[in-house]
């Protein structure tokens, strides 16, 4: 899991959608952004709320200049603190992430990555230019694979300002949970832990409350930054 085939070079990328909305999920949620969803996924979880973007390809073929246009029409029209690039997994898309990063912050714009954790060295040719990385720590009991090894590496590699988020559902194991404390006691850089009950009717049965903050107080046992967030776009109907 060190490498995957880049889907775009500097120049273009495969986008989905860009709008402008409120951040749903992680330390973040009601923070307007501008989402940019590049297409094209390396992995296959049950539970993904965007299963439009995992194809191989998806979206339309942008160029750097439609994009940067789109990004400053949005900017023109109300006040945003950052862009969430998106997907899909955007680190699919090292070469133009890295230009466009690198544009948005010259326009006093911070770049939040949306990212599955499992392409570390995608994530070390961008990681200088993100303010914040939200990197989702991925269960085999919901995605069917072993991810423990790229975890581990993308953390190496993980810049300031990164948090990890765990999905869990009915399925999640506590074998996989004292993993998942384990590898983040281990981190070489301390990080926010996230607690995300799987949404309902996205393809994986939920975690029962009480469990879930079973959970909860077994992380913060070791942990010093621990939360639980559920997804909240859903619960306001928007994007």
């Amino acid at each position: 899991m060190n490498a995957a085939p880049a889907l775009s070079d500097a120049a273009r990328a495969r986008v989905v959608e860009v709008f402008s909305s409120l951040q749903g999920e992680g330390p973040r949620v009601g923070e307007r952004q501008i989402f940019v969803r590049l297409g094209g996924c390396n992995l296959r979880c049950d539970y993904c709320d965007e299963p439009d973007t995992i194809a191989i390809p998806s979206g339309t073929v942008w160029t750097a200049e439609r994009l940067r246009g789109a990004i400053a029409r949005l900017s023109a029209r109300r006040r945003h603190r950052s862009i969430s690039w998106t997907g899909g997994e955007p680190l699919l898309h090292p070469l133009f992430l890295r230009g466009m990063m690198a544009w948005a912050r010259g326009r006093g714009l911070k770049n939040y990555l949306e990212t599955n954790g499992t392409l570390p060295a995608a994530l070390a040719s961008v990681a200088g230019l993100c303010d914040t990385v939200s990197m989702d720590f991925k269960l085999p009991s919901s995605t069917g694979r072993d991810f423990w090894s790229a975890h581990e590496r993308f953390l190496a590699v993980a810049p300031r300002g990164t948090f990890v988020k765990v999905v869990l559902t009915a399925r999640t194991t506590d074998a996989e949970w004292r993993r998942v404390l384990s590898i983040l006691r281990a981190a070489p850089r301390r990080v926010a832990l996230v607690l995300q009950p799987v949404t309902a009717g996205f393809g994986a049965e939920p975690i029962a409350p009480a469990r879930c903050l079973r959970l909860e107080a077994r992380a913060r046992r070791v942990l010093r930054e621990v939360s639980v967030i559920p997804q909240w776009q859903h619960l306001w109907g928007v994007r």
